[in-house]
């Protein structure tokens, strides 16, 4: 097996904290979970921890960052059910919904709270989130209309992610994809569909 490069087994290490920081997080709260604790979680030493990441601050913004990349694919089953499904045809959510779903949307609250309590965190946060709405754009872009945005229309699907984990029964799981369809069939009942 060939032997890392220093680049590479720094890269690994990163991921390795990244993760451990991610469950910690989510298990502990950011307020609640300790760098040794992490450090731990991911079976390495505290000063792994601040040779990769300035302060615990700068640790979050990772996690953040690292988790806002998977539920793109989420998002892009929601529009494939928003494409498939007929009125009053409810598909059961997919899979990653009910596992990878859970600790992403814990980590968000968690990391809006932080942000929201400590200057200049929210700036960060703010970038981090409009870099995730334009990634998330091109499959929202079906759905804009001369009124509402492609980022706007991912917004929405992000808030209603986030509210259907924290009251599943009140909101149905395939709400996203229904107000996709919505917003589909109005754009185009008043001729305001973009092109793709």
């Amino acid at each position: 097996m060939a032997r890392l490069t220093h680049a590479e087994s720094q890269a690994r290490t990163r991921d390795r904290l990244i993760a451990a920081a991610a469950r910690v997080f989510a298990r502990r709260g950011f307020h609640g979970a300790s760098v040794d604790e992490i450090a731990d979680e991911a079976e390495l030493t505290k000063g792994a921890v601040y040779s990769n990441f300035a302060s615990k601050d700068e640790l979050s913004l990772g996690v953040v960052e690292t988790c806002l990349q998977p539920p793109a694919e989420l998002y892009r089953q929601l529009e494939a059910q928003a494409n498939e499904q007929t009125e009053g045809n409810v598909a059961s959510p997919p899979r990653r919904l009910g596992d990878l779903e859970e600790i992403w949307c814990l980590l968000q609250i968690e990391f809006w709270l932080y942000a929201l309590r400590n200057p200049p965190v929210p700036d960060r946060m703010a970038a981090l989130y409009r870099q995730f709405r334009a990634q998330l754009a091109p499959i929202a872009g079906p759905y804009a209309t001369e009124d509402v945005e492609a980022e706007e229309v991912a917004g929405v699907a992000i808030a209603l992610t986030l509210q259907w984990r924290a009251d599943p029964g009140a909101i149905r799981p395939d709400l996203v994809a229904r107000v996709l369809r919505a917003l589909q069939r109005s754009g185009a009942a008043n001729g305001r569909v973009r092109e793709a």
